[in-house]
């Protein structure tokens, strides 16, 4: 197969071709096969107004190649794109070479090491891996340091080489990618982490001596970290390879909205997996983060990621890896398309390891869906009439104990779907299956946000979770801010019956769509295309609507087959649109059409 083509630039006229650039001379030979000029692996055509005149013909016939050679271009890279969701720019294979920001094994050179963990591997799940050895970990196994006592302090991770120019890089699909500095708080909590190889996973793991951190009296200092940023007309997204890899900032542009939670300082809190207590941590930093090889946040969220960045002309993707040979590893794919206010997650966890293995496998989004603290008045938008708990707090209200199914939205007096009737900290799975997406809506900053993830597999789960407004552990920030989490993963919880076997060579991964919504007034339905918000008061319905791409089509609106509305549409992403209608007791038909009559949404009410 012919190679991938990377088409960097092209603006031209009748008078003016600038910089074509290809890879793979074979190619090029392949197109202009029997012409007399020798193409090299870098073209290069100019064509001034004087050598146009001169010779018209020349000047055309070249223009007409130029043309079929972009056409090409574009056709190689989409289908390229299109099987491995990272522009054909970059790779066709799932495991790119990555040029590092900081690499995790920096990081490790200047941490005390321990061969060996007091972990018990298992073959519970051999059965599913056919003759495979399976190494799996019991609930109560997590992960137990041998040792907690540093002999040398760690180092702050070495900058290294950067993929990306200083300055911003336009693509002519208007998708810019460029870096940018972000400041941040930062506790010393490197200093004090412990690195042990995991022996199930055969990943690095850090422990944290919170008891000499304490004794120390931290105090946060500002410390610069890289952010990488793609932004197109509708949104702006960040990312911060150096912790994580998160996705730390997601703007909607129109109105200058953060949907994240942005934690004022990078703190080691206290939540987490590892055992015993005291050498647990998690960075409550917000943003959307990467959550493997166990169940919860997993223990990679503190350690530099490697990153590379790739465009074409229909967007722009940031692949972000903590992969090495002879281990568990995850890519993260973020996309983000030219023309449209959503952008999607694709990660894939690789076993390069000697085995089998029982993985977890979570993305999760921090979010506040304002400046600061999530607020007391948000809503949740759940399509599904039954939910799994998987944690709660055990005063003030009725709703059942972990692993127990509870209706939604209502639990005895308690509707779940607004958070300040939450009296206590909740957490809950949710199939995909059975619930499309999942909404959350702040009313008070009119902006929100869906996670979209209807085509995972059966097995596949969302989860949603809230600490309750009266929650007194703010520990993991110094201004006393809450946030809110809505998770998507391969697995359908965090229990162990709920691991995935991954063999030898063999990779796990699906792709999902987040679309934050600003001005619609509340979420009530949404596909990747349209969501609507409706709403009844005072005899009437109030529909809005937003489209995540620039959209012509058809809104119809009936009850019980009776047409109310038949009305043409053209918007785009940063436009709402409202319609008024009189209430009625009749069920109502909402149904999205583009101009082909493809449904892009139908929602009917109860």
């Amino acid at each position: 197969m012919i190679g991938p083509i990377k088409l960097y630039s092209v603006s031209f006229s009748l008078l003016d071709i600038h910089l074509i650039q290809c890879y793979h001379a074979a190619l090029v030979n392949r197109w202009f096969r029997g012409l007399e000029a020798k193409f090299q692996p870098h073209i290069f055509i100019f064509m001034n107004q004087s050598e146009y005149t001169q010779n018209n013909l020349t000047a055309s016939v070249i223009l007409l190649l130029a043309v079929i050679f972009i056409t090409a271009c574009d056709s190689q890279d989409a289908s390229l794109s299109t099987s491995t969701r990272v522009a054909a720019a970059t790779t066709t294979s799932h495991t790119p070479t990555l040029t590092p920001t900081s690499s995790p094994s920096s990081l490790a050179q200047t941490l005390t090491k321990s061969t060996s963990l007091p972990i018990t591997s298992t073959p519970a799940a051999a059965e599913k891996a056919g003759n495979d050895q399976v190494a799996t970990r019991s609930k109560g196994e997590e992960i137990t340091p041998t040792s907690l006592t540093p002999t040398q302090q760690a180092a702050e991770p070495a900058a290294a080489t950067s993929p990306l120019s200083p300055t911003k890089m336009p693509v002519s699909a208007s998708v810019d990618v460029y870096e940018t500095t972000i400041t941040l708080p930062t506790y010393p909590f490197r200093e004090y982490l412990v690195e042990q190889i995991d022996p199930v996973y055969n990943i690095p793991v850090y422990y944290f001596n919170r008891a000499e951190y304490e004794a120390a009296g931290p105090t946060p200092t500002p410390v610069d970290y890289k952010g990488v940023v793609l932004e197109n007309s509708y949104l702006r997204l960040t990312f911060i390879p150096e912790l994580g890899g998160r996705l730390y900032s997601a703007v909607v542009k129109a109105t200058n909205q953060e949907i994240f939670y942005q934690n004022k300082v990078v703190k080691p809190s206290r939540y987490g997996v590892l055992q015993p207590y005291e050498a647990n941590w998690w960075l409550a930093t917000g943003g959307m983060e990467w959550a493997y090889p166990t169940q919860e946040h997993g223990y990679r969220f503190g350690v530099p990621w490697d990153y590379q960045v790739s465009q074409n002309l229909t967007g722009a993707t940031i692949t972000l890896s903590d992969t090495a040979p002879d281990r568990v590893g995850l890519e993260v794919s973020v996309t983000l398309p030219a023309d449209s206010s959503a952008f999607t997650v694709s990660p894939t966890l690789i076993n390069q390891g000697p085995g089998s293995v029982s993985i977890q496998l979570w993305i999760n989004a921090a979010l506040s869906l304002s400046s600061g603290s999530m607020s007391p008045n948000t809503r949740f938008t759940i399509p599904a009439d039954v939910v799994t708990v998987h944690s709660r707090g055990e005063s003030g209200w009725t709703v059942p104990g972990q692993r127990s199914e509870a209706p939604w939205p209502q639990v005895g007096d308690t509707d779940l779907r607004d958070y300040s009737q939450w009296a206590n900290y909740l957490g809950f799975f949710v199939p995909n299956q059975d619930a499309p997406f999942i909404g959350a809506y702040n009313p008070g900053t009119d902006l929100g946000v869906v996670r979209l993830a209807a085509s995972q597999a059966a097995s596949s789960s969302g989860k949603l979770f809230a600490f309750g407004t009266g929650f007194p552990d703010r520990s993991y920030t110094d201004d006393d801010s809450q946030y809110f989490e809505i998770w998507g993963g391969a697995n359908a919880g965090f229990w162990p019956e709920d691991d995935i076997v991954v063999p030898v060579g063999q990779t796990l991964g699906w792709v999902e769509s987040w679309w934050p919504l600003a001005g619609l007034g509340g979420v009530t339905w949404a596909t990747e295309q349209v969501a609507i918000n409706l709403a009844q008061s005072d005899g009437q319905y109030t529909l809005s609507a937003l489209v995540s791409r620039p959209t012509q089509g058809d809104l119809r609106i009936s009850a019980n087959t009776v047409p109310i509305i038949s009305d043409p549409f053209s918007t785009d992403p940063t436009t709402p649109l409202v319609w008024h209608f009189a209430d009625t007791d009749e069920p109502i038909l909402i149904q999205f059409m583009d101009k082909s009559g493809a449904i892009l949404l139908e929602y009917r009410t109860e």
